[in-house]
Order: C-alpha cells, then structure tokens, then sequence
C-alpha cells in the first residue's frame, strides 16, 4: 500500500513542478503547447491539481494530522476541480491582448 501512495505523491509533486515552470516561464509542455493559449493559467491549474494529488499522502505518512475526513475531503475536491477549471480555461480562453494567435 506504501508504494502506491508514494507513487501518488510522485506525480503530485512533478505536477507542481510542472505546473511552477509552466507558471514562471510561460513553457508548455510539447504535448499541450498547441491547445494552451494562456500557458500561466495552465501552470496555476497544474499546480493545484497536483497538490489536490500529494495531499492524501501527506495525511497517509502522518505530515498533516488532526483534520477531519470532512476537511480533507472537501478540500482536496475543491483543489481538484479548481485546478482543472483553469487547465479547462486556459485552453478555452483566447490568446491575451497583443499576442497573435499560433
């Protein structure tokens, strides 16, 4: 059961990494650079969602402890959708003013 948490949080945390390199440079990853328009809105969504990702983890090897299931649940739901809401928008929204389309 450990090696499948700990693969979990792997991803969690190469989202985040992902999702900070994509936020501060504006770098795309090959397989998404031609559907994202807005690359920091993508790097914001990838970073929340890998954190809604690494946070059962945390809980599983006793690093966040004394919150109820409620809370962990409920957070990790609204991390989850609002990270994929801005991946979605990112893709959906236009190029920003002053940037031509690709």
């Amino acid at each position: 059961m450990v090696w499948v948490v700990g693969a979990g949080m792997l991803l969690g945390v190469l989202s985040v990494a992902l999702g900070v390199v994509t936020f501060r440079t504006g770098w795309a990853p090959p397989w998404s650079r031609r559907h994202v328009m807005r690359p920091r809105l993508m790097g914001a969504g990838a970073v929340l969602t890998g954190l809604a990702v690494l946070l059962p983890g945390l809980v599983h090897f006793g690093v966040l402890r004394g919150l109820s299931w409620e809370a962990r649940f409920f957070g990790q739901l609204a991390l989850m959708l609002s990270g994929l809401a801005c991946i979605g928008l990112s893709q959906l929204l236009g190029p920003p003013r002053g940037r031509a389309p690709r």
